[in-house]
């Protein structure tokens, strides 16, 4: 398993793909909207639930004072910040200015907020059912997130990765794959070069990069020439269906128990 250069050591792929299941299964998403979703925080958070916005990873209690963000989104607007303490406290008799907070927090939260945010244009209803996975997570981090500095190809890149576990290619149109290479389109590898990178920047899956240069992980070298792109367009693979969940309501507690 690669760990994406741009992604710190703590927490691997892996993670975000387990997150992002959570989300399609719990709040009802496409598995594009999910895997959007998951990309977008664990490029900011890695889902440490008590990083502290800055270099490195800092961790530990909510900052009350100055811009830094805090836990899963690094929201750097003080209003969500203070929203977040307030949820917290309220619904778990917890005070993050004091005790770190924990992954059953920020998800709770994030589970709210997600549902009820308006500002920015955020619209969930629209974004739960997104189909294109670029659309869906250049809306999520800046209609929801707003974030300063999205760099939103690595976001892309991250959002890809995640999908493709998620959302597997059927087998017969992995067969197709290795027979329509156009051979005269390659990549000679670089340093700091990643398929998910690769991959989505000649727009193909990894999977796809993968089965056309017959590679059996992830890992490729410096100087190593790879074939990138298709002769023909790939098969659309079979729709997957999502599973609804529970309908949940929003009761008169401004933080109700939909966690």
């Amino acid at each position: 398993m690669i760990l994406l250069k741009h992604l710190l050591t703590e927490t691997t792929i892996d993670t975000a793909v387990q997150w992002a299941k959570t989300f399609q299964a719990d709040l009802g998403l496409t598995p594009e909207a999910a895997s959007a979703m998951a990309a977008n925080i664990q490029h900011e958070s890695e889902f440490i639930a008590d990083r502290v916005q800055g270099t490195g990873v800092q961790r530990g209690t909510l900052k009350d004072s100055g811009k830094l963000g805090y836990s899963w989104a690094q929201w750097t607007h003080d209003s969500r910040k203070t929203k977040f303490k307030d949820f917290v406290k309220f619904n778990f008799k917890t005070d993050i200015t004091k005790t770190p907070a924990l992954s059953k927090h920020a998800y709770a939260f994030l589970k709210y907020d997600v549902q009820t945010y308006k500002e920015l244009k955020f619209d969930f209803n629209l974004f739960k059912k997104s189909k294109d996975i670029d659309t869906a997570t250049e809306d999520f981090v800046t209609k929801y997130e707003g974030a300063g500095k999205p760099k939103l190809k690595q976001r892309q890149a991250i959002a890809q990765e995640i999908l493709n576990k998620i959302k597997p290619e059927s087998k017969q149109t992995a067969v197709k794959q290795t027979t329509n290479i156009n051979k005269s389109v390659t990549h000679i590898v670089k340093s700091g070069d990643t398929l998910s990178e690769l991959a989505a920047k000649y727009k193909i899956t990894v999977q796809q990069l993968k089965q056309i240069n017959g590679l059996t992980s992830d890992n490729i070298k410096i100087g190593q020439k790879l074939y990138v792109q298709l002769t023909k367009p790939v098969p659309t693979p079979p729709k997957q269906t999502v599973p609804t969940p529970p309908k949940q309501t929003i009761k008169d507690n401004p933080w109700d128990d939909m966690f």
